[in-house]
């Protein structure tokens, strides 16, 4: 046996609870994500807030997570893993326990920003798991994806279900906080030590630039409806953000140890990979709070909607969460059957389809139901697939600041979509309006939320164009770039059988 070979023996045998933490990390990690869902509609009679505020609830979480997600897998690599994930697991905790205690608004949003590292969770996970369970990283990731699609259904159910039972906001956002807490303590045991790099200097520029460029970007699309979009309030910060991300990219070019390696990404083909991510992250977090929005509207006061209540809306994001978990956990078995191509396009496919139906408005809540469970279902191939392409064709060294670039793109996608969203009912719901009215008592109109699924059907779309692009192994030039002991996405070789 070769020393490379004893030391992966002895990693895997000193680490026999690596898999289960991280398991219920991403339990834990989906439940946060969750349980604020079906709570929009109370937070916004709470803290007195329109529909198109709200969606900014969403929105600055995803930007948090943009920017916070490429610096905390860059400091990974520098320091190891294990540190950061705790860190990351201790900052969401923290976070839930603002937005739980937060007496305004803003300070909610403020909460929500500290929440932001756990879409970090991920790629820390993936880059341990490319270190200490290399032959069967990819299937691994496929089932912490679906243990995280679990996790966001059973805290959407147990958000709006504890919401109607105690009456109490505060009580019912403090109750997630308290198991990431106990998830962060156990991480201190369960997770071995991942050396890192003490050569890698870590980007500051970067990570500044691109949480300036994003921040501006963002804050110019939100003040655009109410001040006017060549008001300085808007103007400016979008000048700012845009200038910023062109400064970002030249900075990036010319690192040492860039923030985003965009030679590495070339030469590994990720670039399709991380748009298809980027895409189907934008169908599923742009779509959460519509459908929050159109569930709860009575039919008989907006002219559209269900009707149901914030408990109702948890079971039904609870039955999504789980379609999406079976697409997750089912990807093994399509990629299998089929090419990573097939699956892939498959997955698009639906989701256009069934976001050009809701875009008709249906009044049904069972019928909606219905076709948004098949649409995250068919995200959860989608998101599943994505990110054991780049475990698998990402360099050990640099695994955690490839897995970081996956999930920025993913957020960032989320963020822009919140924020094209959010702008787009804003402005329907002030030209829909009464003279002098209070735009937080004026629902959304009908029109808002078909665009809003047509956007999505028009996302799916493009992804499908580029799935067809997508390729079923990396080239033989990158072997010696990438180590892939095992490639799912090759028909010639078997899917490791090994137990998680």
């Amino acid at each position: 046996m070769t020393n490379s070979s004893v030391e992966h023996t002895g990693l895997r045998q000193a680490a026999p609870l690596l898999v289960p933490a991280f398991i219920l990390l991403e339990l834990f990690g989906g439940l946060v994500q969750g349980w604020i869902v079906p709570l929009l509609d109370t937070i916004g009679t709470h803290y007195r807030v329109g529909d198109g505020a709200l969606n900014w609830v969403l929105t600055v979480g995803l930007l948090s997570s943009a920017v916070s997600v490429p610096l905390m897998t860059m400091l990974a690599d520098r320091f190891g893993a294990k540190v950061l994930l705790v860190v990351c697991a201790a900052c969401t905790a923290i976070g839930s326990l603002l937005i739980a205690f937060a007496p305004s608004f803003p300070l909610l949003l403020i909460g929500v920003i500290v929440q932001g590292p756990v879409a970090a969770l991920l790629p820390l996970e993936m880059a341990t798991l490319k270190h200490h369970r290399s032959q069967n990283a990819a299937r691994i990731v496929g089932a912490l994806v679906g243990t995280l699609t679990i996790g966001v259904a059973l805290g959407a159910l147990f958000g709006g279900t504890i919401m109607e039972w105690s009456g109490n906001l505060v009580l019912t956002q403090s109750v997630p906080a308290v198991g990431l807490a106990i998830i962060t303590l156990v991480l201190l045991v369960a997770v071995p030590a991942t050396p890192g790099d003490s050569r890698r200097s870590v980007d500051w520029w970067g990570a500044l630039l691109l949480g300036l460029g994003v921040a501006g970007i963002m804050y110019g699309l939100a003040n655009g409806p109410s001040a006017g979009w060549l008001a300085p309030d808007a103007l400016i910060p979008a000048a700012v953000g845009a200038l910023a991300l062109a400064a970002f990219v030249l900075v990036e070019l010319r690192a040492t140890t860039p923030l985003f390696d965009l030679a590495l990404l070339r030469r590994i083909r990720l670039g399709v990979p991380l748009a298809l991510g980027l895409l189907a992250a934008m169908v599923m977090f742009g779509s959460q709070t519509p459908m929050v929005l159109y569930l709860t509207a009575s039919p008989e006061a907006a002219g559209y909607g269900a009707g149901v209540s914030p408990g109702a809306v948890g079971l039904i994001f609870a039955i999504t969460g789980i379609s999406s978990s079976l697409g997750s956990f089912a990807t093994p078995l399509l990629r299998r059957a089929l090419s990573v191509r097939t699956t892939v396009m498959i997955g698009t496919a639906i989701v256009t389809a069934t976001m050009c139906v809701l875009a008709t408005g249906p009044g049904n809540a069972v019928f909606a139901t219905a076709c948004f469970a098949v649409s995250w279902f068919a995200l959860g191939i989608l998101l599943a697939t994505m990110p054991g392409i780049v475990v698998e064709r990402a360099p050990q060294e640099s695994a955690a600041s490839i897995s970081g670039i996956y999930n920025t793109g993913r957020t960032i996608g989320g963020s822009i979509s919140g924020a094209v969203i959010a702008t787009l009912m804003t402005v329907l719901t002030a030209a829909s309006a009464p003279a002098g009215a209070d735009l937080a008592e004026v629902p959304a109109p009908f029109v808002a939320f078909q665009l809003t699924f047509a956007f999505f059907a028009l996302l799916g779309a493009v992804a499908t164009v580029l799935a067809m692009r997508l390729r079923d192994r990396v080239p033989a030039g990158d072997a010696s770039t990438v180590e892939a002991p095992n490639t799912p996405d090759s028909p010639n070789t078997p899917i490791a059988e090994e137990a998680l």
